[in-house]
């Protein structure tokens, strides 16, 4: 009898001791951890890392190291939140006049960066910011790390951010999505022996080009192209040889000091891009994970085919 009595004793400590681990692990969960403190979370935001990031309340000093995040930031109408931007969004319309441009994220000043005391840090899930990320967390900074792939995670991109900032975002997300699913529902049975072969060339990528697994595909796909390096991956420098080579029907270019049409003209002499003046310029940015590659998709249909979208 006396071992039973040991034996319940004991097994009512182990749960104990269960209970309050588990608790307490819930509680830092709840926080967000690393940089946890006694605060008691309002909401919580899972980022593209799995992990859920606690707030206190929402976010009213806000660094943004992605333009993207910060065009989507702009576009939601919270843009005086933004402390701190990186180099890629210190350019953009509509930041506060006194926004801190914090050059560029793989060299960012930890000192700088906790001179502005922001509340919330929105960063791109890459590797190579990983350990910058821990840095950040373990100086007790809240940390969001996104990583939208596609067209779909933008628009997705942009409602997490909007709950992030306590504002409204599904109408503008909403809107996005019908005016995608309008050129879609216009291109998506168009056969391949119809759809212009297209050649891109990114600026914002040093003149590389796009293979799959890009955005800048897909995009060129849902406008009723054909991307002439689809069977290459990720972005790369193609030689003038393999452009001719795979004969594109357009080229498309984002605007840049890489040259204008003479330059292309002169880059690719006699061929029917030239003769038929099917070189088009897009502005710089759209063709990322911004809302503005929703402009980007309607035009790239426009050029592809006119005769669809007049």
């Amino acid at each position: 009898m006396v071992i039973e009595v040991h034996k319940n004793v004991m097994l009512a400590i182990v749960l104990s001791v269960v209970v309050i681990m588990a608790s307490l692990t819930g509680a830092i969960m709840l926080l967000g951890w690393p940089g946890a403190s006694d605060e008691v979370a309002k909401f919580t935001i899972r980022d593209d890392r799995g992990g859920d990031i606690g707030f206190p309340d929402y976010p009213q000093r806000i660094v943004s190291l992605g333009s993207s995040f910060t065009e989507i930031i702009i576009a939601l109408n919270e843009g005086d939140r933004l402390v701190g931007v990186d180099y890629s969004g210190a350019a953009l319309e509509g930041l506060p006049k006194d926004v801190v441009d914090l050059g560029k994220t793989s060299s960012l000043s930890m000192e700088t960066l906790m001179e502005l005391e922001p509340d919330c840090v929105i960063i791109w899930n890459f590797g190579m910011y990983q350990d910058l990320i821990a840095k950040m967390e373990k100086k007790g900074l809240k940390v969001v790390a996104l990583y939208p792939r596609s067209v779909n995670d933008t628009l997705f991109a942009i409602e997490r951010i909007g709950n992030l900032l306590g504002t409204e975002a599904s109408n503008l997300a909403d809107e996005l999505r019908q005016r995608v699913n309008a050129v879609f529902e216009k291109t998506k049975d168009i056969p391949d022996e119809e759809r212009k072969k297209v050649f891109l060339v990114l600026a914002s990528y040093g003149g590389q080009t796009a293979g799959s697994g890009t955005i800048s595909n897909e995009l060129i796909e849902m406008a009723g192209g054909r991307n002439i390096f689809v069977d290459e991956k990720g972005n790369f420098l193609a030689n003038k040889e393999e452009v001719l080579k795979r004969e594109p029907d357009v080229i498309v270019v984002e605007n840049s000091p890489l040259g204008d049409n003479k330059y292309f003209n002169d880059l690719y002499g006699d061929t029917e891009i030239v003769n038929h003046d099917q070189i088009y310029y897009i502005d710089s940015g759209m063709l990322t994970t911004s809302p503005r590659l929703v402009e980007a998709l309607e035009q790239l249909a426009k050029w592809l085919h006119p005769e669809l979208f007049p």
